[in-house]
């Protein structure tokens, strides 16, 4: 199975590459991070170049997006939606369940692409899920906080 997101990661890559943005990943068990040669500063983020930041768990079938950003000359023009379609084509196709945590200004792009409210953290992120196999995911919130994802990266949000 991960074969078949390392196909996923590629089209990302493509994708990245035909909207001129020179990038490459990194994998460290199951996290992806997507890399540019530009450094963007954004408040709340600081500098650096990570455009994408997935963790991926085959044996929870469990996504969890960390970050999605571009230089902001490359914002909305739909290369972040492309983007999310590859990784739902691939939840989707086996019936992965992703999870996010969203700041305000982007919740409305994620609910577009059917991203419900899971939950508001403490640091006032509203924690997001998809399931295309149609889970619920608020059940499914309390199994991912067992699983190595969540305890790697995501303690921090619990109380």
């Amino acid at each position: 199975m991960l074969a078949g997101f390392k196909y996923t990661l590629d089209a990302i890559l493509s994708l990245l590459k035909e909207n001129d943005l020179k990038a490459r990943y990194m994998e460290c068990e199951g996290r992806f991070l997507f890399r540019i040669d530009e450094m963007m500063c954004d408040a709340g983020f600081g500098c650096d170049n990570v455009v994408l930041d997935v963790f991926f768990d085959e044996s929870e079938k469990i996504l969890f997006i960390g970050l999605l950003r571009f230089p902001k000359e490359k914002r909305r023009a739909g290369l972040g939606s492309k983007i999310l379609k590859k990784i739902l084509e691939y939840a989707n196709e086996h019936n992965f369940t992703i999870y996010l945590d969203a700041w305000n200004e982007s919740q409305p792009f994620w609910k577009k692409y059917g991203f419900k409210h899971v939950y508001t953290d403490k640091y006032h992120f509203e924690i997001l899920g998809y399931s295309g196999s149609g889970l619920d995911i608020f059940h499914e919130w309390e199994l991912f906080k067992t699983t190595k994802v969540f305890k790697m990266y995501l303690t921090c949000h619990e109380e």
